[in-house]
């Protein structure tokens, strides 16, 4: 910084400063451009004005003026913490977090005795895992600064070297830098240095990770474990205890807990695993003093007997606790598991149930409480459960709920009922009459209990109506009519008029309106949900990945940015978590906070998002410098598939189906098959975009260089084909489309009905034998893409129907924006094949051309034709089955149903889904348009 500078007051600077970080924050890049100007006229040479005006070109779009200022600042080696901070931004907006490394690199040499430069330099390791230099920075910072927190940066970051860098693979390597900070944490101890609790648990952390369980119980029973709060050293004894597998003690800890919490559900699980424990391997449970809690329960009946005990304090208690009722359930499960008789020591299991709906079925967790444990019940006992708890409540079919809390009782033992399969042994005719009864369940709890409620609460009867929702999806697929689910979305829509925040009722909307096609209508609920942050990923699914087979482009567009946009964002803000666990001292979070970062930048969802984003600016290229300027992914940039995260909620959907009562969605094999087929689904589009690169770097590449990307263009076109083969093998089951929670089928089956590669490989192989001026192949390779081309309209032709009803236009639908998908890919080859003929940007006087170029030209408008002519036929099907409207019934249905008070707003929605389809339809239309336009320009 010049003299000036450095002499000027601290708060000149300040005052100068201030008016440029005000407009930065309100993200107006303009006035503080200006503003910086401002200063740099006075003070041509101050860094920080000079580095901020840096940022702000950089988020205007100038990079290499933002570049230019840093190279510049870099040489002169600047120290203040307000110019080196400003470039920190803007290196992490540039994501080059190596060069903040360097940078303070440098500032330290110059100012080797700057507590706060070194600290500096330590978070800029941290920011790229550089867990070396990390342990080097926190050494010498430590030999300057002898302070604790310093000490433990220095140990965590040998641990991080064992768990996840060089260490990581080498056990011997591992074993060695663990044992080094065992050495380095014990020594801290045996100086007395250690006075804080993160302290301990780093210690613990380092003696877990060698396996030293005995040292772990001894440090914390030690005069340094009462510097813990005691909740949590005893927690980690148990664990200790357990994984030493000290079965006695960890009965006897457990007991001791929940003699006075008795609620804690994850301590009365080991208790009962404990006692299973004991029991198999014949350990006497005496304690080392005769009272009840010191002696370790070895035995079922013993347990049962605990359990018993606690049962009668809690009875005491004004309020009920749900922990000891469940820990029943909890023995129940174990004894089954070891096939040993649960009657003999519980009694009738299902008398457990009904006391249990007593005591809680007027809170909502009582059903998900419960649906865990029905395993316990064989098919007639689940029959005999429903019918009881039915009774239980009190409510026949001509009478209403008297209380809200006897409606919640109704609610939940219809859901325990269907969770029983009550539902699946009823007739046509009992369902209808169940969908009119629950709706007008839900009409009487919405007027009598449900009507002074806020906006932002759930209505109490909602329930009742969700459940409607259910069975109305379970008819639609008894008697394969799709108007069922449109009166479930009409049901549904005067649901949130009552209650807008019923975010249940909005997902099932979104998942109907999206099996009958309806995206549009989907997309306008779905921003209802405000879903954001995590959400984009871990729901997603539920719209985002749906909406590519839709025929919205714009909409995909606004999704697919929004949703990348959170990722690169993410990446770049979670690292913050990792320097903030640092200076807090909370070791034991940095392993989750990296764990998380990778599970984020490694989601599927987001490398699907990113690919679809990708073909959707091919699908609007029409030109072949912007073609240019795609970042489309190459050969080299290959996904880590094995790194891959499923990062799905898909335990979203409230669900009283039978077969997810013992489990979850999740864990289902159809979850499993699915997510296999969506693995390859991506794997395949993605080579099919290596494919495009390669065919552009072959048009791009110069004469010495173009035999080579020719020869990587054909092996990525076989490795293609290799891939497509093996998929084939695999299981291509599609997932059923019968239960509500299940994800919708893969796009991997429209993709493989389609013929992406035949298409694009002839094209191809023309386009390869232009490159080479080898007309005889030209000629023929020129005849085979032809034929390959005008097979699509003739699959689509033939797949199409007359019938065309609601699930038949989804799927009708997504046969057409993949055809489009592919003639649009064919015409940006069209591009390629035109830039080899007459290259772009020649500067070459025009003059008559040879006849070898003439053949050329012949050759490319002839597979030019044969695309705009399939573009024609498949608008012209799209118009004609566009037309097709079949007449429904929704007025009869709702007849049978006893639901004429919603024949209107049924009628609404069927001319919404109608609406919805014709957009899509235009959409589709008009890129066919673009198309045509684009093929006659060249």
């Amino acid at each position: 910084m010049s003299r000036h500078v450095q002499s000027a007051d601290a708060s000149v600077l300040e005052r100068r400063l201030r008016p440029i970080y005000e407009w930065l924050d309100c993200n107006n890049n303009k006035k503080a451009l200006q503003e910086c100007e401002k200063v740099l006229k006075k003070t041509p040479t101050f860094q920080c004005v000079r580095a901020l005006k840096a940022l702000i070109l950089f988020r205007m779009g100038r990079e290499n003026d933002c570049k230019a200022i840093l190279e510049s600042l870099n040489s002169e080696q600047p120290t203040d913490d307000s110019t080196l901070q400003a470039m920190t931004m803007c290196y992490r907006e540039l994501q080059d977090l190596q060069k903040v490394c360097k940078m303070y690199e440098i500032a330290v040499k110059k100012e080797p005795t700057n507590e706060e430069l070194h600290t500096q330099l330590f978070m800029s390791y941290v920011k790229v895992h550089d867990f070396k230099a990390q342990q080097q920075c926190a050494m010498a910072l430590y030999k300057q600064k002898p302070k604790n927190p310093y000490y433990c940066w220095v140990v965590m970051s040998i641990v991080l070297q064992a768990t996840r860098g060089e260490g990581s693979k080498d056990q011997g390597k591992k074993t060695l830098l663990l044992n080094l900070a065992e050495r380095m944490m014990k020594k801290m101890v045996d100086d007395k240095k250690i006075d804080a609790e993160q302290e301990i648990q780093l210690y613990i952390m380092v003696l877990g990770l060698l396996g030293r369980n005995e040292e772990v119980i001894a440090l914390v029973e030690s005069p340094l474990g009462e510097k813990m709060h005691f909740p949590n050293s005893q927690m980690v004894t148990l664990n200790a205890c357990a994984k030493l597998e000290r079965w006695q003690q960890v009965n006897i800890i457990c007991k001791n807990i929940l003699s006075e919490s008795f609620d804690r559900w994850e301590v009365w699980k080991t208790y009962v695993q404990s006692v299973f424990e004991l029991a198999e391997t014949n350990i006497n449970g005496l304690g080392e003093n005769g009272s009840t809690v010191e002696t370790a329960d070895n035995t079922a009946e013993k347990c049962h007997e605990f359990i018993c005990t606690i049962l009668e304090g809690v009875a005491d208690n004004s309020f009920s606790l749900r922990g000891p009722y469940l820990a029943r359930f909890e023995l129940g499960a174990k004894l089954q598991e070891k096939q040993l008789d649960t009657n003999e020591i519980l009694g009738d299991i299902s008398q457990l149930f009904v006391e249990y709906f007593r005591k809680f079925g007027h809170k909502p967790c009582c059903v998900v409480d419960l649906k865990i444990y029905l395993k316990l019940l064989d098919s007639d006992q689940k029959s005999e459960l429903a019918g009881k708890l039915v009774k239980e409540v009190g409510i026949g079919p001509t009478s209403v709920p008297q209380s809200a809390d006897q409606m919640q009782r109704h609610i939940g033992a219809l859901q325990l009922s269907r969770l029983c399969g009550a539902h699946r042994n009823l007739s046509v005719e009992h369902l209808r009459a169940l969908v009119t009864a629950l709706f007008l369940h839900y009409q009487h709890g919405y007027q009598a209990y449900g009507k002074d409620l806020p906006a932002t609460e759930l209505g109490p009867s909602d329930n009742y109506a969700i459940l409607a929702a259910h069975i109305l999806f379970d008819l639609s697929i008894i008697e394969n009519e799709m108007e069922y689910v449109v009166v479930a979305i009409a049901l549904l829509g005067g649901l949130l008029k009552n209650s807008p925040s019923n975010f249940h009722a909005k997902l099932l909307v979104v998942k109907f309106y999206h099996i009958l096609g309806v995206a549009l209508s989907a997309n306008f609920v779905y921003y209802t949900l405000d879903i954001k942050h995590l959400q984009l990923d871990s729901l997603g699914y539920i719209h985002c990945a749906q909406l590519a087979t839709t025929g919205l482009f714009e909409l995909c567009s606004i999704h697919f940015d929004s949703t990348a946009r959170f990722f690169a964002t993410n990446y770049k803000e979670s690292i913050d978590h990792l320097t903030f666990s640092y200076k807090f001292g909370s070791f034991i979070k940095l392993d989750e906070f990296m764990d998380f970062r990778e599970k984020m930048n490694n989601s599927t969802h987001y490398a699907i998002v990113v690919v679809d984003r990708i073909v959707l600016n091919l699908i609007n290229c029409h030109d072949y410098d912007r073609l240019c300027n795609l970042d489309i992914p190459s050969k080299d940039s290959e996904i880590e598939w094995d790194k891959l995260s499923d990062n799905r909620d898909l335990d979203v959907y409230l669900t009283w189906d039978p077969e997810f009562a013992s489990e979850s969605v999740s864990k289902s094999k159809a979850i499993q098959r699915l997510y296999t087929q969506n693995l390859n689904f991506l794997k395949l589009r993605t080579r099919l975009l290596q494919t495009v690169s390669a065919a552009l770097k072959v048009v791009q590449a110069r004469d010495g260089e173009r035999q080579k990307r020719m020869e990587h263009l054909k092996q990525t076109l076989k490795d293609w084909r290799k891939l497509e083969d093996e998929v084939k093998k695999t299981d291509l089951d599609p997932i059923p489309e019968n239960l509500i929670p299940y994800p919708p089928a893969s796009r991997l089956h429209g993709y493989l009905d389609t013929p992406y590669r035949p298409v694009i490989a002839a094209v191809l192989d023309f386009q390869l034998s232009l490159a080479i001026d080898d007309l005889p192949q030209a000629e023929i390779s020129c005849k085979s893409a032809q034929q390959q081309i005008e097979v699509l309209a003739q699959q689509l032709e033939s797949v199409l129907t007359d019938s065309v009803d609601y699930r038949k236009r989804r799927k009708g639908l997504e046969m057409f924006v993949n055809n489009l998908e592919l003639i649009c890919i064919s015409c940006v080859l069209c591009i390629l094949c035109t830039a080899l003929v007459k290259p772009p940007h020649s500067k070459r006087a025009k003059k008559k051309q040879p006849v070898a170029s003439r053949s050329k030209d012949l050759l490319l408008s002839l597979v030019v034709n044969s695309v705009k002519k399939e573009i024609d036929k498949v608008g012209k099907l799209l118009q004609e089955w566009s037309e097709k409207v079949t007449e429904k019934d929704l007025a009869g249905l709702l007849g049978l149903l006893n639901l004429n008070t919603g024949n209107t707003e049924t009628s609404e929605q069927h001319q919404i889904i109608m609406e919805s389809y014709e957009i899509s339809y235009k959409h589709i239309k008009n890129v066919f348009a673009a198309k045509l336009k684009l093929l006659d320009d060249l």
